[in-house]
């Protein structure tokens, strides 16, 4: 039944949505949409459900991957790229918030104020499209079709056949908009006005789209399945308020009291419904009742608010704890790979630094828990490193809140770091500003979890280790010659080059080092990087000094893998293919030595990876 393939009979979740299906499937009651010539062409057997978590589990069954054009269930979306593109009090004056109580397409607007009662009618949202500029694109479609795109997490584009039979029968809505023209609402010209409102409705997307769109609002404007931040948390707060008091038009109170949550539907046979903190739903099927929402799309939604006690309201939901997992770094290392001398400190000191990855909404009372469990035994910890990757968002409640724990535990004698706030820009903006304020210094951020490690390590190897900081090793205290004679070494040297990179250098495979050359580093830090499936790279690991590069490469003649970039300045000794085998021949005996500790720097490598992978 599920067209994608994708089966996860396993999960209950999928379970519950296949037995849905086939509870609804046979349903054909209501009307396919007519008015729109191109819309009457659906097959009202058509029908899929998706659904996408927060942490971006999609769980997906009939037809999802089917497109059909998003109507309506865009003008939420707009109306968000409306409010961060000009800010709230301008997109205000433009269009009230107030529930309608009538059909979407009446042709009024609101006594007194002369504006549309809401961005969820047509009239809202065509003044709601009237707002948005080009801005670096050739029109404001480009634009809205890029916001949509993000929402989506794939290239979305117009269906031009439903474009041109929209735009041909579309004169109620161009009625609509000469109105808004005439009380001053909209100030461009009127058919460049519908022309991108009907283009945005004839926007091409699948019931698997709507839910990750669903899901975006649902975890406070990131996209769970690609990662990125979409919307501002703020954005996203209104948004959400006006779907669940004017999404569903004429029905809306009966919606909120049923079933309980923020919704949009459209013409063509979609619905999304989203609860705020935990996932996003999606129903496609085109047969519409008498309010032109989707008979099966309203039946499954009240089945799932009902067997799942999904009701914003319902007092029975409660958030989850919010710290996932509290480690230490004798638990957990960064991608930095360390000479023993560093690994022995880190074994011993490793539990005086501590990691708490939070989860889910931080509340006020969710700020004083992770408070209590970070300065939990302060005085035995000396680093500790608060991780958002999973938190959804953050009430700016928490900024005085966090901001005194900062305080308490250095006054304990720690230092502390956050990684992956960024992901909260409302939230790291206020705290900055708080701080600057109270005259305290920054708050030390990370942009993700394996940077703050790396930090915690350093800090506990520089406070416990008795390492001396040489400017560079020499070629005898490198991992490479462990277990050399004096003349080994001097043997091995006279085959060397010596060379320095500098911080941001991007070397091998280049004509300064080749793929036939291996790297023995004496010093500074080098990152093997990878790109990353969101753009831009990902680490893989750090090279230190008393490490070695390239020598699997150099052998085996397989290409390195990852991309090499000096962090800082870095000095190393170049070894060839070709003198290795000149040293081959003159002195077997040390060959085999080098090997062998070549060896034991790659299991050292591949012992981590499988580490961090088995986490």
């Amino acid at each position: 039944m599920n067209e994608t393939g994708n089966s996860r009979t396993s999960s209950p979740v999928q379970a519950l949505l296949e037995r849905l299906h086939e509870r609804h499937a046979g349903d054909l009651s209501g009307e396919v949409a007519s008015y729109i010539p191109e819309l009457a062409t659906s097959n009202p057997t058509w029908f899929g459900i998706s659904m996408v978590t927060a942490d971006g589990s999609v769980y997906e069954v009939g037809d999802t991957r089917r497109e059909f054009t998003i109507q309506s269930i865009s003008k939420p979306l707009t109306f968000a790229l409306a409010l961060e593109a000009i800010g709230e009090e301008e997109v205000r004056r433009h269009v009230d918030v107030e529930p309608s109580g009538e059909a979407f397409n009446s042709i009024t607007l609101q006594p007194g104020t002369g504006l549309p009662l809401n961005p969820m009618v047509n009239a809202g949202a065509i003044a709601t499209a009237s707002l948005i500029e080009p801005l670096g694109f050739e029109k404001p479609i480009d634009r809205i079709l890029h916001e949509y795109s993000q929402f989506a997490g794939r290239h979305l584009k117009v269906d031009e056949q439903v474009f041109r039979s929209e735009n041909e029968t579309g004169n109620r809505n161009r009625a609509i908009a000469y109105l808004l023209k005439n009380a001053g609402v909209i100030e461009r010209d009127v058919e460049e006005v519908v022309e991108t409102y009907f283009r945005q409705c004839s926007t091409l997307v699948t019931c698997r789209d709507l839910a990750t769109m669903a899901a975006t609002l649902a975890s406070t404007g990131v996209n769970p399945v690609t990662g990125e931040r979409v919307l501002r948390e703020d954005t996203v707060r209104d948004v959400l308020s006006v779907m669940a008091s004017c999404g569903m038009y004429d029905s809306a109170g009966d919606w909120l009291y049923t079933v309980g949550l923020p919704a949009k539907s459209g013409v063509a046979g979609g619905i999304i419904a989203v609860l705020p903190g935990q996932l996003g739903i999606a129903i496609y099927s085109p047969p519409l009742d008498v309010h032109g929402n989707s008979v099966r799309g309203i039946k499954v939604c009240e089945d799932l608010s009902d067997e799942l006690h999904l009701h914003v309201m319902s007092p029975a939901r409660r958030p989850p704890p919010p710290i996932r997992i509290e480690r230490t770094c004798h638990d957990s290392r960064s991608k930095r790979l360390r000479p023993p001398s560093e690994q022995a400190i880190l074994a011993e000191n490793g539990r005086r630094a501590k990691v708490l990855e939070l989860q889910g909404e931080l509340s006020f009372a969710a700020g004083e828990l992770v408070t209590g469990s970070a300065l939990h035994r302060a005085e035995h910890t000396d680093f500790a490193v608060l991780d958002f990757r999973a938190v959804r968002a953050i009430d700016l409640i928490d900024v005085p809140i966090l901001s005194h724990l900062i305080e308490s535990y250095e006054e304990a004698g720690g230092e502390i770091a956050f990684s992956d706030v960024d992901r909260h820009p409302l939230f790291l903006d206020e705290l900055t500003r708080y701080r600057e304020e109270e005259g305290l210094h920054p708050v030390r951020t990370f942009p993700d979890l394996d940077l703050a490690l790396e930090w915690c390590e350093q800090g506990l190897i520089e406070k416990f280790g008795d390492l001396e900081a040489d400017p560079e090793l020499s070629l005898a205290q490198h991992g490479a010659t462990l277990g050399m004679s004096i003349e080994e070494i001097e043997l091995l040297s006279s085959h060397l080059e010596h060379v320095i990179f500098e911080a941001g250098e991007l070397f091998y495979g280049t004509e300064m080092v080749p793929p036939e050359q291996m790297l023995l580093v004496t010093a500074g830090k080098i990152s093997l990087l990878a790109e990353a499936d969101v753009g831009g790279y990902q680490r893989l690991a750090t090279l230190s000094p008393g490490m070695t590069l390239g020598e699997v490469s150099m052998i085996a003649g397989t290409p390195l893998a990852g991309l090499p970039r000096a962090d800082t300045e870095v000095k190393a000794w170049i070894l060839t293919a070709g003198d290795l085998e000149v040293l081959r021949a003159r002195n077997p005996d040390l060959v085999v030595t080098l090997l062998e500790n070549l060896l034991r720097q790659v299991a050292q490598r591949v012992g981590q990876l499988r580490a961090e992978l088995m986490r």
